[in-house]
């Protein structure tokens, strides 16, 4: 062989070298198989925001049990910064407000309350492990989970649970062991709602009356990691697993209405999302849904770990559309005129139909967005592990303001109060006008 036709040979395989390896990585890296989705009819306007009460003005994750982060207020930056609360380590999830009290969990494994006038301390409990969820709160009693020894690592030893604290002095009443709680309890009428899981492959949903006596009304198993929390509309209640499925209960009885998903259940199909999850995320089981459901339209909206964000009919679990985005998605959507707002891991935030799916606007921000937005007043709010929050006009995209710190969820709002949740502190901000 000629020098000549050794360098094309050479030359040759090369090419076929990079085309089969570019072949590989968009296979194992950006293929994601999407089940074919079924348009159907759309609830215009039909959304449940927070139930605005004087004495619950953010009750638990969310803002109502449908999950939309939405709720109105005459909030408009620039803001003035009233006090702030410390928190001693890292707050990932954001507080409630009730009857002027702030309270919310740390990776510490601290639970503290502060009041609203003034930002003042009024109590302090140590559960002793690592809070990564929001509390919810009734009848002057607040529910929160923890998940394994403060401070939070990566790893759970299934030590965790859910526990009741009286909102006037913080002292604990009871504590729930079920497993590892990750999820932000829902509280509807008289019942409280919540997932626990053991390990990856063992989960339960659970629905507890917390009248006397207190009782477990049902728990459902789930063969998966449950971490999110569930949400609630009239009798169903939705909650997302790691399996990549969505499911739907009665929420008076337990009984399994419908099991749904976006992704093809194709033995091949899955062993790819695996083979994804094992590259990105050196873990076989670490995609499907981490976020929380949220639900409006009579449609509920979710993203997956995966990156594709879905909508399902919420009567029956079909699939309407999916749309896949850039990076990961980790938390849930906000709700508002017919949009729903999601941020990811690369940074970007979309405000996409929430009837078909299609892409409104999109912006891109410093750092990972790992937490949830807030809409109110017309205005979108996200916090991103660049340590900002940045503050965008719903309707177009448009940046309006931004704030130096912050994490994960940015904001819940209470009247004409809001409280920005940052890296380990809060702050109390009211309009400056």
């Amino acid at each position: 062989m000629t020098a000549h036709r050794r360098v094309l040979a050479v030359a040759t395989s090369l090419t076929l070298f990079a085309a089969a390896a570019a072949v590989l990585a968009w296979l194992v890296l950006g293929f994601v198989p999407v089940r074919s989705a079924t348009g159907g009819a759309f609830a215009a306007g039909w959304q449940t925001p927070a139930q605005g009460s004087p004495d619950a003005r953010w009750p638990m994750f969310g803002a109502s049990p449908a999950r939309t982060r939405f709720v109105r207020s005459g909030l408009r930056p620039p803001f003035r910064l009233l006090y702030t609360i410390p928190g001693r380590s890292l707050i990932e999830m954001p507080p409630i407000v009730f009857r002027g009290r702030v309270v919310f969990g740390t990776h510490g494994g601290l639970v503290i309350a502060s009041r609203v006038d003034n930002g003042s301390r009024l109590w302090v409990t140590n559960l002793r492990g690592c809070i990564a969820s929001s509390p919810a709160v009734r009848s002057g009693v607040v529910y929160i989970g923890w998940s394994g020894p403060a401070p939070c690592r990566r790893g759970k030893d299934g030590r965790g649970g859910i526990a009741a604290l009286s909102i006037a002095t913080g002292k604990v009443l009871w504590r729930f062991n079920p497993g590892n709680v990750e999820s932000s309890p829902a509280i509807v009428g008289d019942m409280l709602f919540f997932s626990a899981f053991r390990s990856r492959s063992e989960s339960r949903v659970f629905a507890m009356h917390l009248g006397q006596p207190r009782v477990v009304a049902w728990s459902y198993p789930i063969a998966s990691k449950v971490a999110s929390s569930p949400a609630l509309v009239g009798r169903s209640l939705f909650i997302s697993a790691y399996d990549h499925h969505l499911y739907s209960f009665n929420r008076r009885t337990g009984r399994l209405r419908w099991r749904a998903s976006a992704f093809s259940d194709d033995v091949d199909a899955r062993l790819l999302l695996s083979v994804q999850s094992l590259v990105t995320r050196k873990s076989w089981t670490e995609g499907g849904y981490y976020s929380t459901p949220a639900v409006a339209y009579k449609r509920v909206f979710l993203g997956a770990i995966d990156g594709v964000f879905s909508a399902f009919d919420a009567e029956t679990g079909v699939h309407r559309w999916s749309r896949k985005l850039g990076g990961a998605i980790y938390g849930s959507a906000a709700l508002w005129h017919e949009k729903a707002y999601v941020g990811t891991t690369d940074g970007d935030v979309y405000a996409l139909s929430a009837r078909g799916g299609r892409v409104l606007w999109k912006r891109s921000v410093p750092g990972k967005i790992l937490g949830s937005p807030t809409v109110t007043n017309g205005l979108v709010y996200f916090a991103s592990t660049a340590r900002e929050t940045f503050v965008l006009d719903a309707r177009t995209g448009e940046s309006k303001w931004r704030f130096g710190d912050g994490r994960y969820s940015p904001l819940v709002v209470a009247g004409e109060r809001a409280f920005l949740v940052g890296k380990g502190r809060i702050y109390a901000l009211e309009n400056a006008g």
